[in-house]
């Protein structure tokens, strides 16, 4: 015997696809709940405006006018109702029918509530707390966004969510490997067949979905690990190629919070319209303890309905610290600018939604079809167990 024949027939005979198997079936059965959950609520939320919309007309829609109010009486007509709140963030109208939407937290506690306010007569339409539970038609969506974001169970939640889609990426590169035994026969990875059995079809629909939905599954799984653990992927994209820190992130917070500051929002506008290019805002926040407005506006180089040009206003200079698109810089700004986008569907239009949307339900149908056979096998090894103890 040669020395190579050997060395072969020494070498231990490990098999890699049992293992694999292993892995993939352990996993799905572990993470088969918080996946299906996280598909059911993500599609719900694909269509969160539109659905909230339908739900609450009183709080969205107003009738258009010609002429709308002062922003100054908007926020006027917010506060004197609500005076041990300040205005965090304030949602412009994108239509002529719609509400302007404020978000306001209190100055006492961490509660934070919605307020719509009539863009035409600065009438105060409504609120609604971001934390109130229930399925009526005030917090439905909020609620089914909130299961979606933690479960409404806080950081921790975060956490293992994230835990979760690192494992659910390897799990893709483990699941490639299981679906194509042969390279000869890789076609039929990619059918279903009908007249087989009720195994064999619910196994080859497991399979080939899983195939087809194959790049929006780990797109979910590499998003929804930057959504959980959005530090520890922006610091590794960071190692591969550097990323631009977020401007009003990169400020230094003061050591006391100021609620009124000289420039007020309606100047912050202003003071952004007069940028190159005259950019449309969309949505604008203010941070009291940065003391800094940061608005979010309208670009050709958007790549979502939303503005993605990030502009930060000094609130008592009213000087601009930064004006930046968020896909500027390096490619590894590019890599996270797009996964929201993506994450949403919204990159790609109605069409992309659509996707998104009947993406969430397969993939909790491809969870079902994972513990069926697993169930299955599971039933058939008893059975056969118990007729070796008969025979």
């Amino acid at each position: 015997m040669s020395a190579a024949a050997i060395r072969k027939e020494k070498r231990p005979n490990i098999r890699i696809r049992p293992l694999l198997v292993l892995w993939h079936r352990w996993f799905g059965i572990l993470a088969a709940l918080w996946l299906a959950l996280m598909g059911l609520t993500g599609s719900a939320v694909v269509y969160y405006d539109e659905l909230d919309v339908w739900l609450n007309q009183d709080l969205k829609k107003v009738e258009a006018r010609s002429e709308p109010a002062s922003v100054e009486l908007w926020f006027a007509a917010a506060r004197d109702q609500f005076p041990d709140r300040f205005i965090r963030f304030v949602d412009l109208p994108g239509e002529p029918d719609d509400s302007v939407r404020l978000s306001m937290p209190s100055l006492e506690d961490d509660s934070e509530i919605e307020v719509f306010v009539d863009p035409y007569t600065a009438e105060l339409l409504g609120s609604r707390s971001y934390d109130a539970a229930g399925l009526g038609p005030r917090n439905l969506m909020n609620f089914l966004y909130g299961l979606h974001l933690d479960l409404h169970l806080g950081d921790w939640m975060l956490w293992f969510l994230g835990l979760v889609a690192f494992f659910w990426i390897l799990d893709h590169a483990v699941s490639v490997v299981l679906s194509f035994p042969t390279a000869r026969k890789w076609a039929a990875s990619f059918r279903v067949r009908l007249r087989k059995g009720r195994h064999k079809f619910t196994f080859d629909l497991h399979r080939a979905m899983g195939l087809w939905l194959w790049p929006v599954t780990l797109m979910f799984a590499v998003s929804g690990l930057y959504f959980n653990w959005y530090e520890h992927v922006v610091a590794a994209v960071d190692r591969v190629s550097p990323v631009t820190e977020r401007a009003i992130f990169a400020l230094p917070a003061n050591d006391e919070a100021d609620f009124a500051p000289q420039i007020d929002f309606d100047e912050a506008f202003t003071i952004a319209a007069r940028l190159e290019g005259a950019p449309e805002v969309d949505l604008a926040s203010y941070n009291p303890w940065k003391a800094a407005y940061e608005l979010r506006a309208h670009d050709v180089r958007d790549i979502d309905p939303y503005g993605r040009r990030m502009i930060v206003v000094e609130a008592n200079s009213g000087k601009v610290l930064s004006d930046r698109h968020i896909t500027e810089g390096t490619a590894g700004d590019v890599f996270l600018a797009w996964q929201y986008p993506l994450h949403s569907g919204k990159a790609f239009g109605g069409i992309g939604r659509a996707i998104i949307f009947v993406s969430g339900l397969l993939v909790a149908i491809l969870c079902i079809t994972g513990i069926i056979l697993w169930a299955r096998k599971l039933g058939a090894r008893r059975w056969r167990k118990g007729a070796r103890r008969l025979g």
